[in-house]
């Protein structure tokens, strides 16, 4: 039996790994799935300090005050930095580090110094104030790269505003990405996700990460979970 913890993407919550947690569970593992504070099911903690420190610390909290080692890590999007963080900080916890379609962490950089600047520019003119806190809004549900008309209205109706700070403050690695922990990076390739060009290829020069693309789009945790959960359990051991 795997121990899997699951973090989710940006305006997003524990809710998003529902379907793959399911399909986890039914293979017999041992599944967390956790939302970060101030969004998702914690968005009503939302406040100005919330940012990726933060955010760091509660996941290595949890780790810890549940005794879990060894475990399969999992993040998917913006959570993958998360993952990234926490792997840097307590890599005797971590089995397997794994990326759903996010970046790589590199020391010094912020979210909105990776991706694309075309992007950025658009994300900061969206800013909002929310309890305080500035907030990057949600996009509108046509952006979700996911098919089903109905499934996307649903996961739209979930989203929650994310701290702007946890683009915009750089970050701290004290050591190479995924600090000797295994790794494998999940690529979503039908479609590509714009805030993702070029990652794909960059993990793919790098040989101590496992590379594995999957034709789904970006939000393939909730569009196709049987795809991410076959992933998974496919992890080495």
């Amino acid at each position: 039996m795997a121990t899997f913890v699951c973090l989710p993407g940006a305006w997003m919550g524990a809710w998003t790994w529902k379907f793959v947690v399911e399909r986890l569970a039914a293979a017999g593992h041992d599944v967390h799935a956790l939302p970060f504070r101030g969004v998702g099911e914690r968005a009503a903690e939302l406040s100005p300090d919330v940012d990726n420190d933060v955010l760091l610390a509660d996941t290595i909290g949890y780790l810890e005050n549940e005794g879990l080692r060894d475990v399969v890590l999992v993040g998917h999007s913006f959570g993958s930095l998360i993952a990234g963080l926490v792997t840097d900080r307590v890599p005797e916890r971590i089995g397997h580090l794994v990326i759903i379609d996010g970046g790589i962490p590199t020391d010094g950089q912020s979210i909105f110094g990776r991706i694309p600047a075309e992007i950025v520019a658009k994300r900061k003119k969206l800013v909002k104030i929310v309890n305080g806190t500035e907030v990057l809004p949600f996009a509108p549900v046509g952006s979700l790269i996911i098919d089903d008309p109905e499934l996307a209205a649903w996961t739209h109706r979930h989203l929650t505003p994310h701290p702007v700070a946890c683009y915009t403050k750089p970050i701290r690695l004290f050591h190479p990405a995924g600090n000797g922990r295994p790794m494998t990076y999940i690529a979503c390739t039908k479609p590509r996700y714009p805030v993702s060009a070029g990652m794909h290829e960059k993990v793919q020069t790098m040989p101590h990460i496992r590379f594995r693309p999957i034709e789904a789009g970006h939000n393939c945790i909730l569009s196709a979970p049987d795809l991410v959960a076959r992933e998974l359990l496919e992890i080495p051991q």
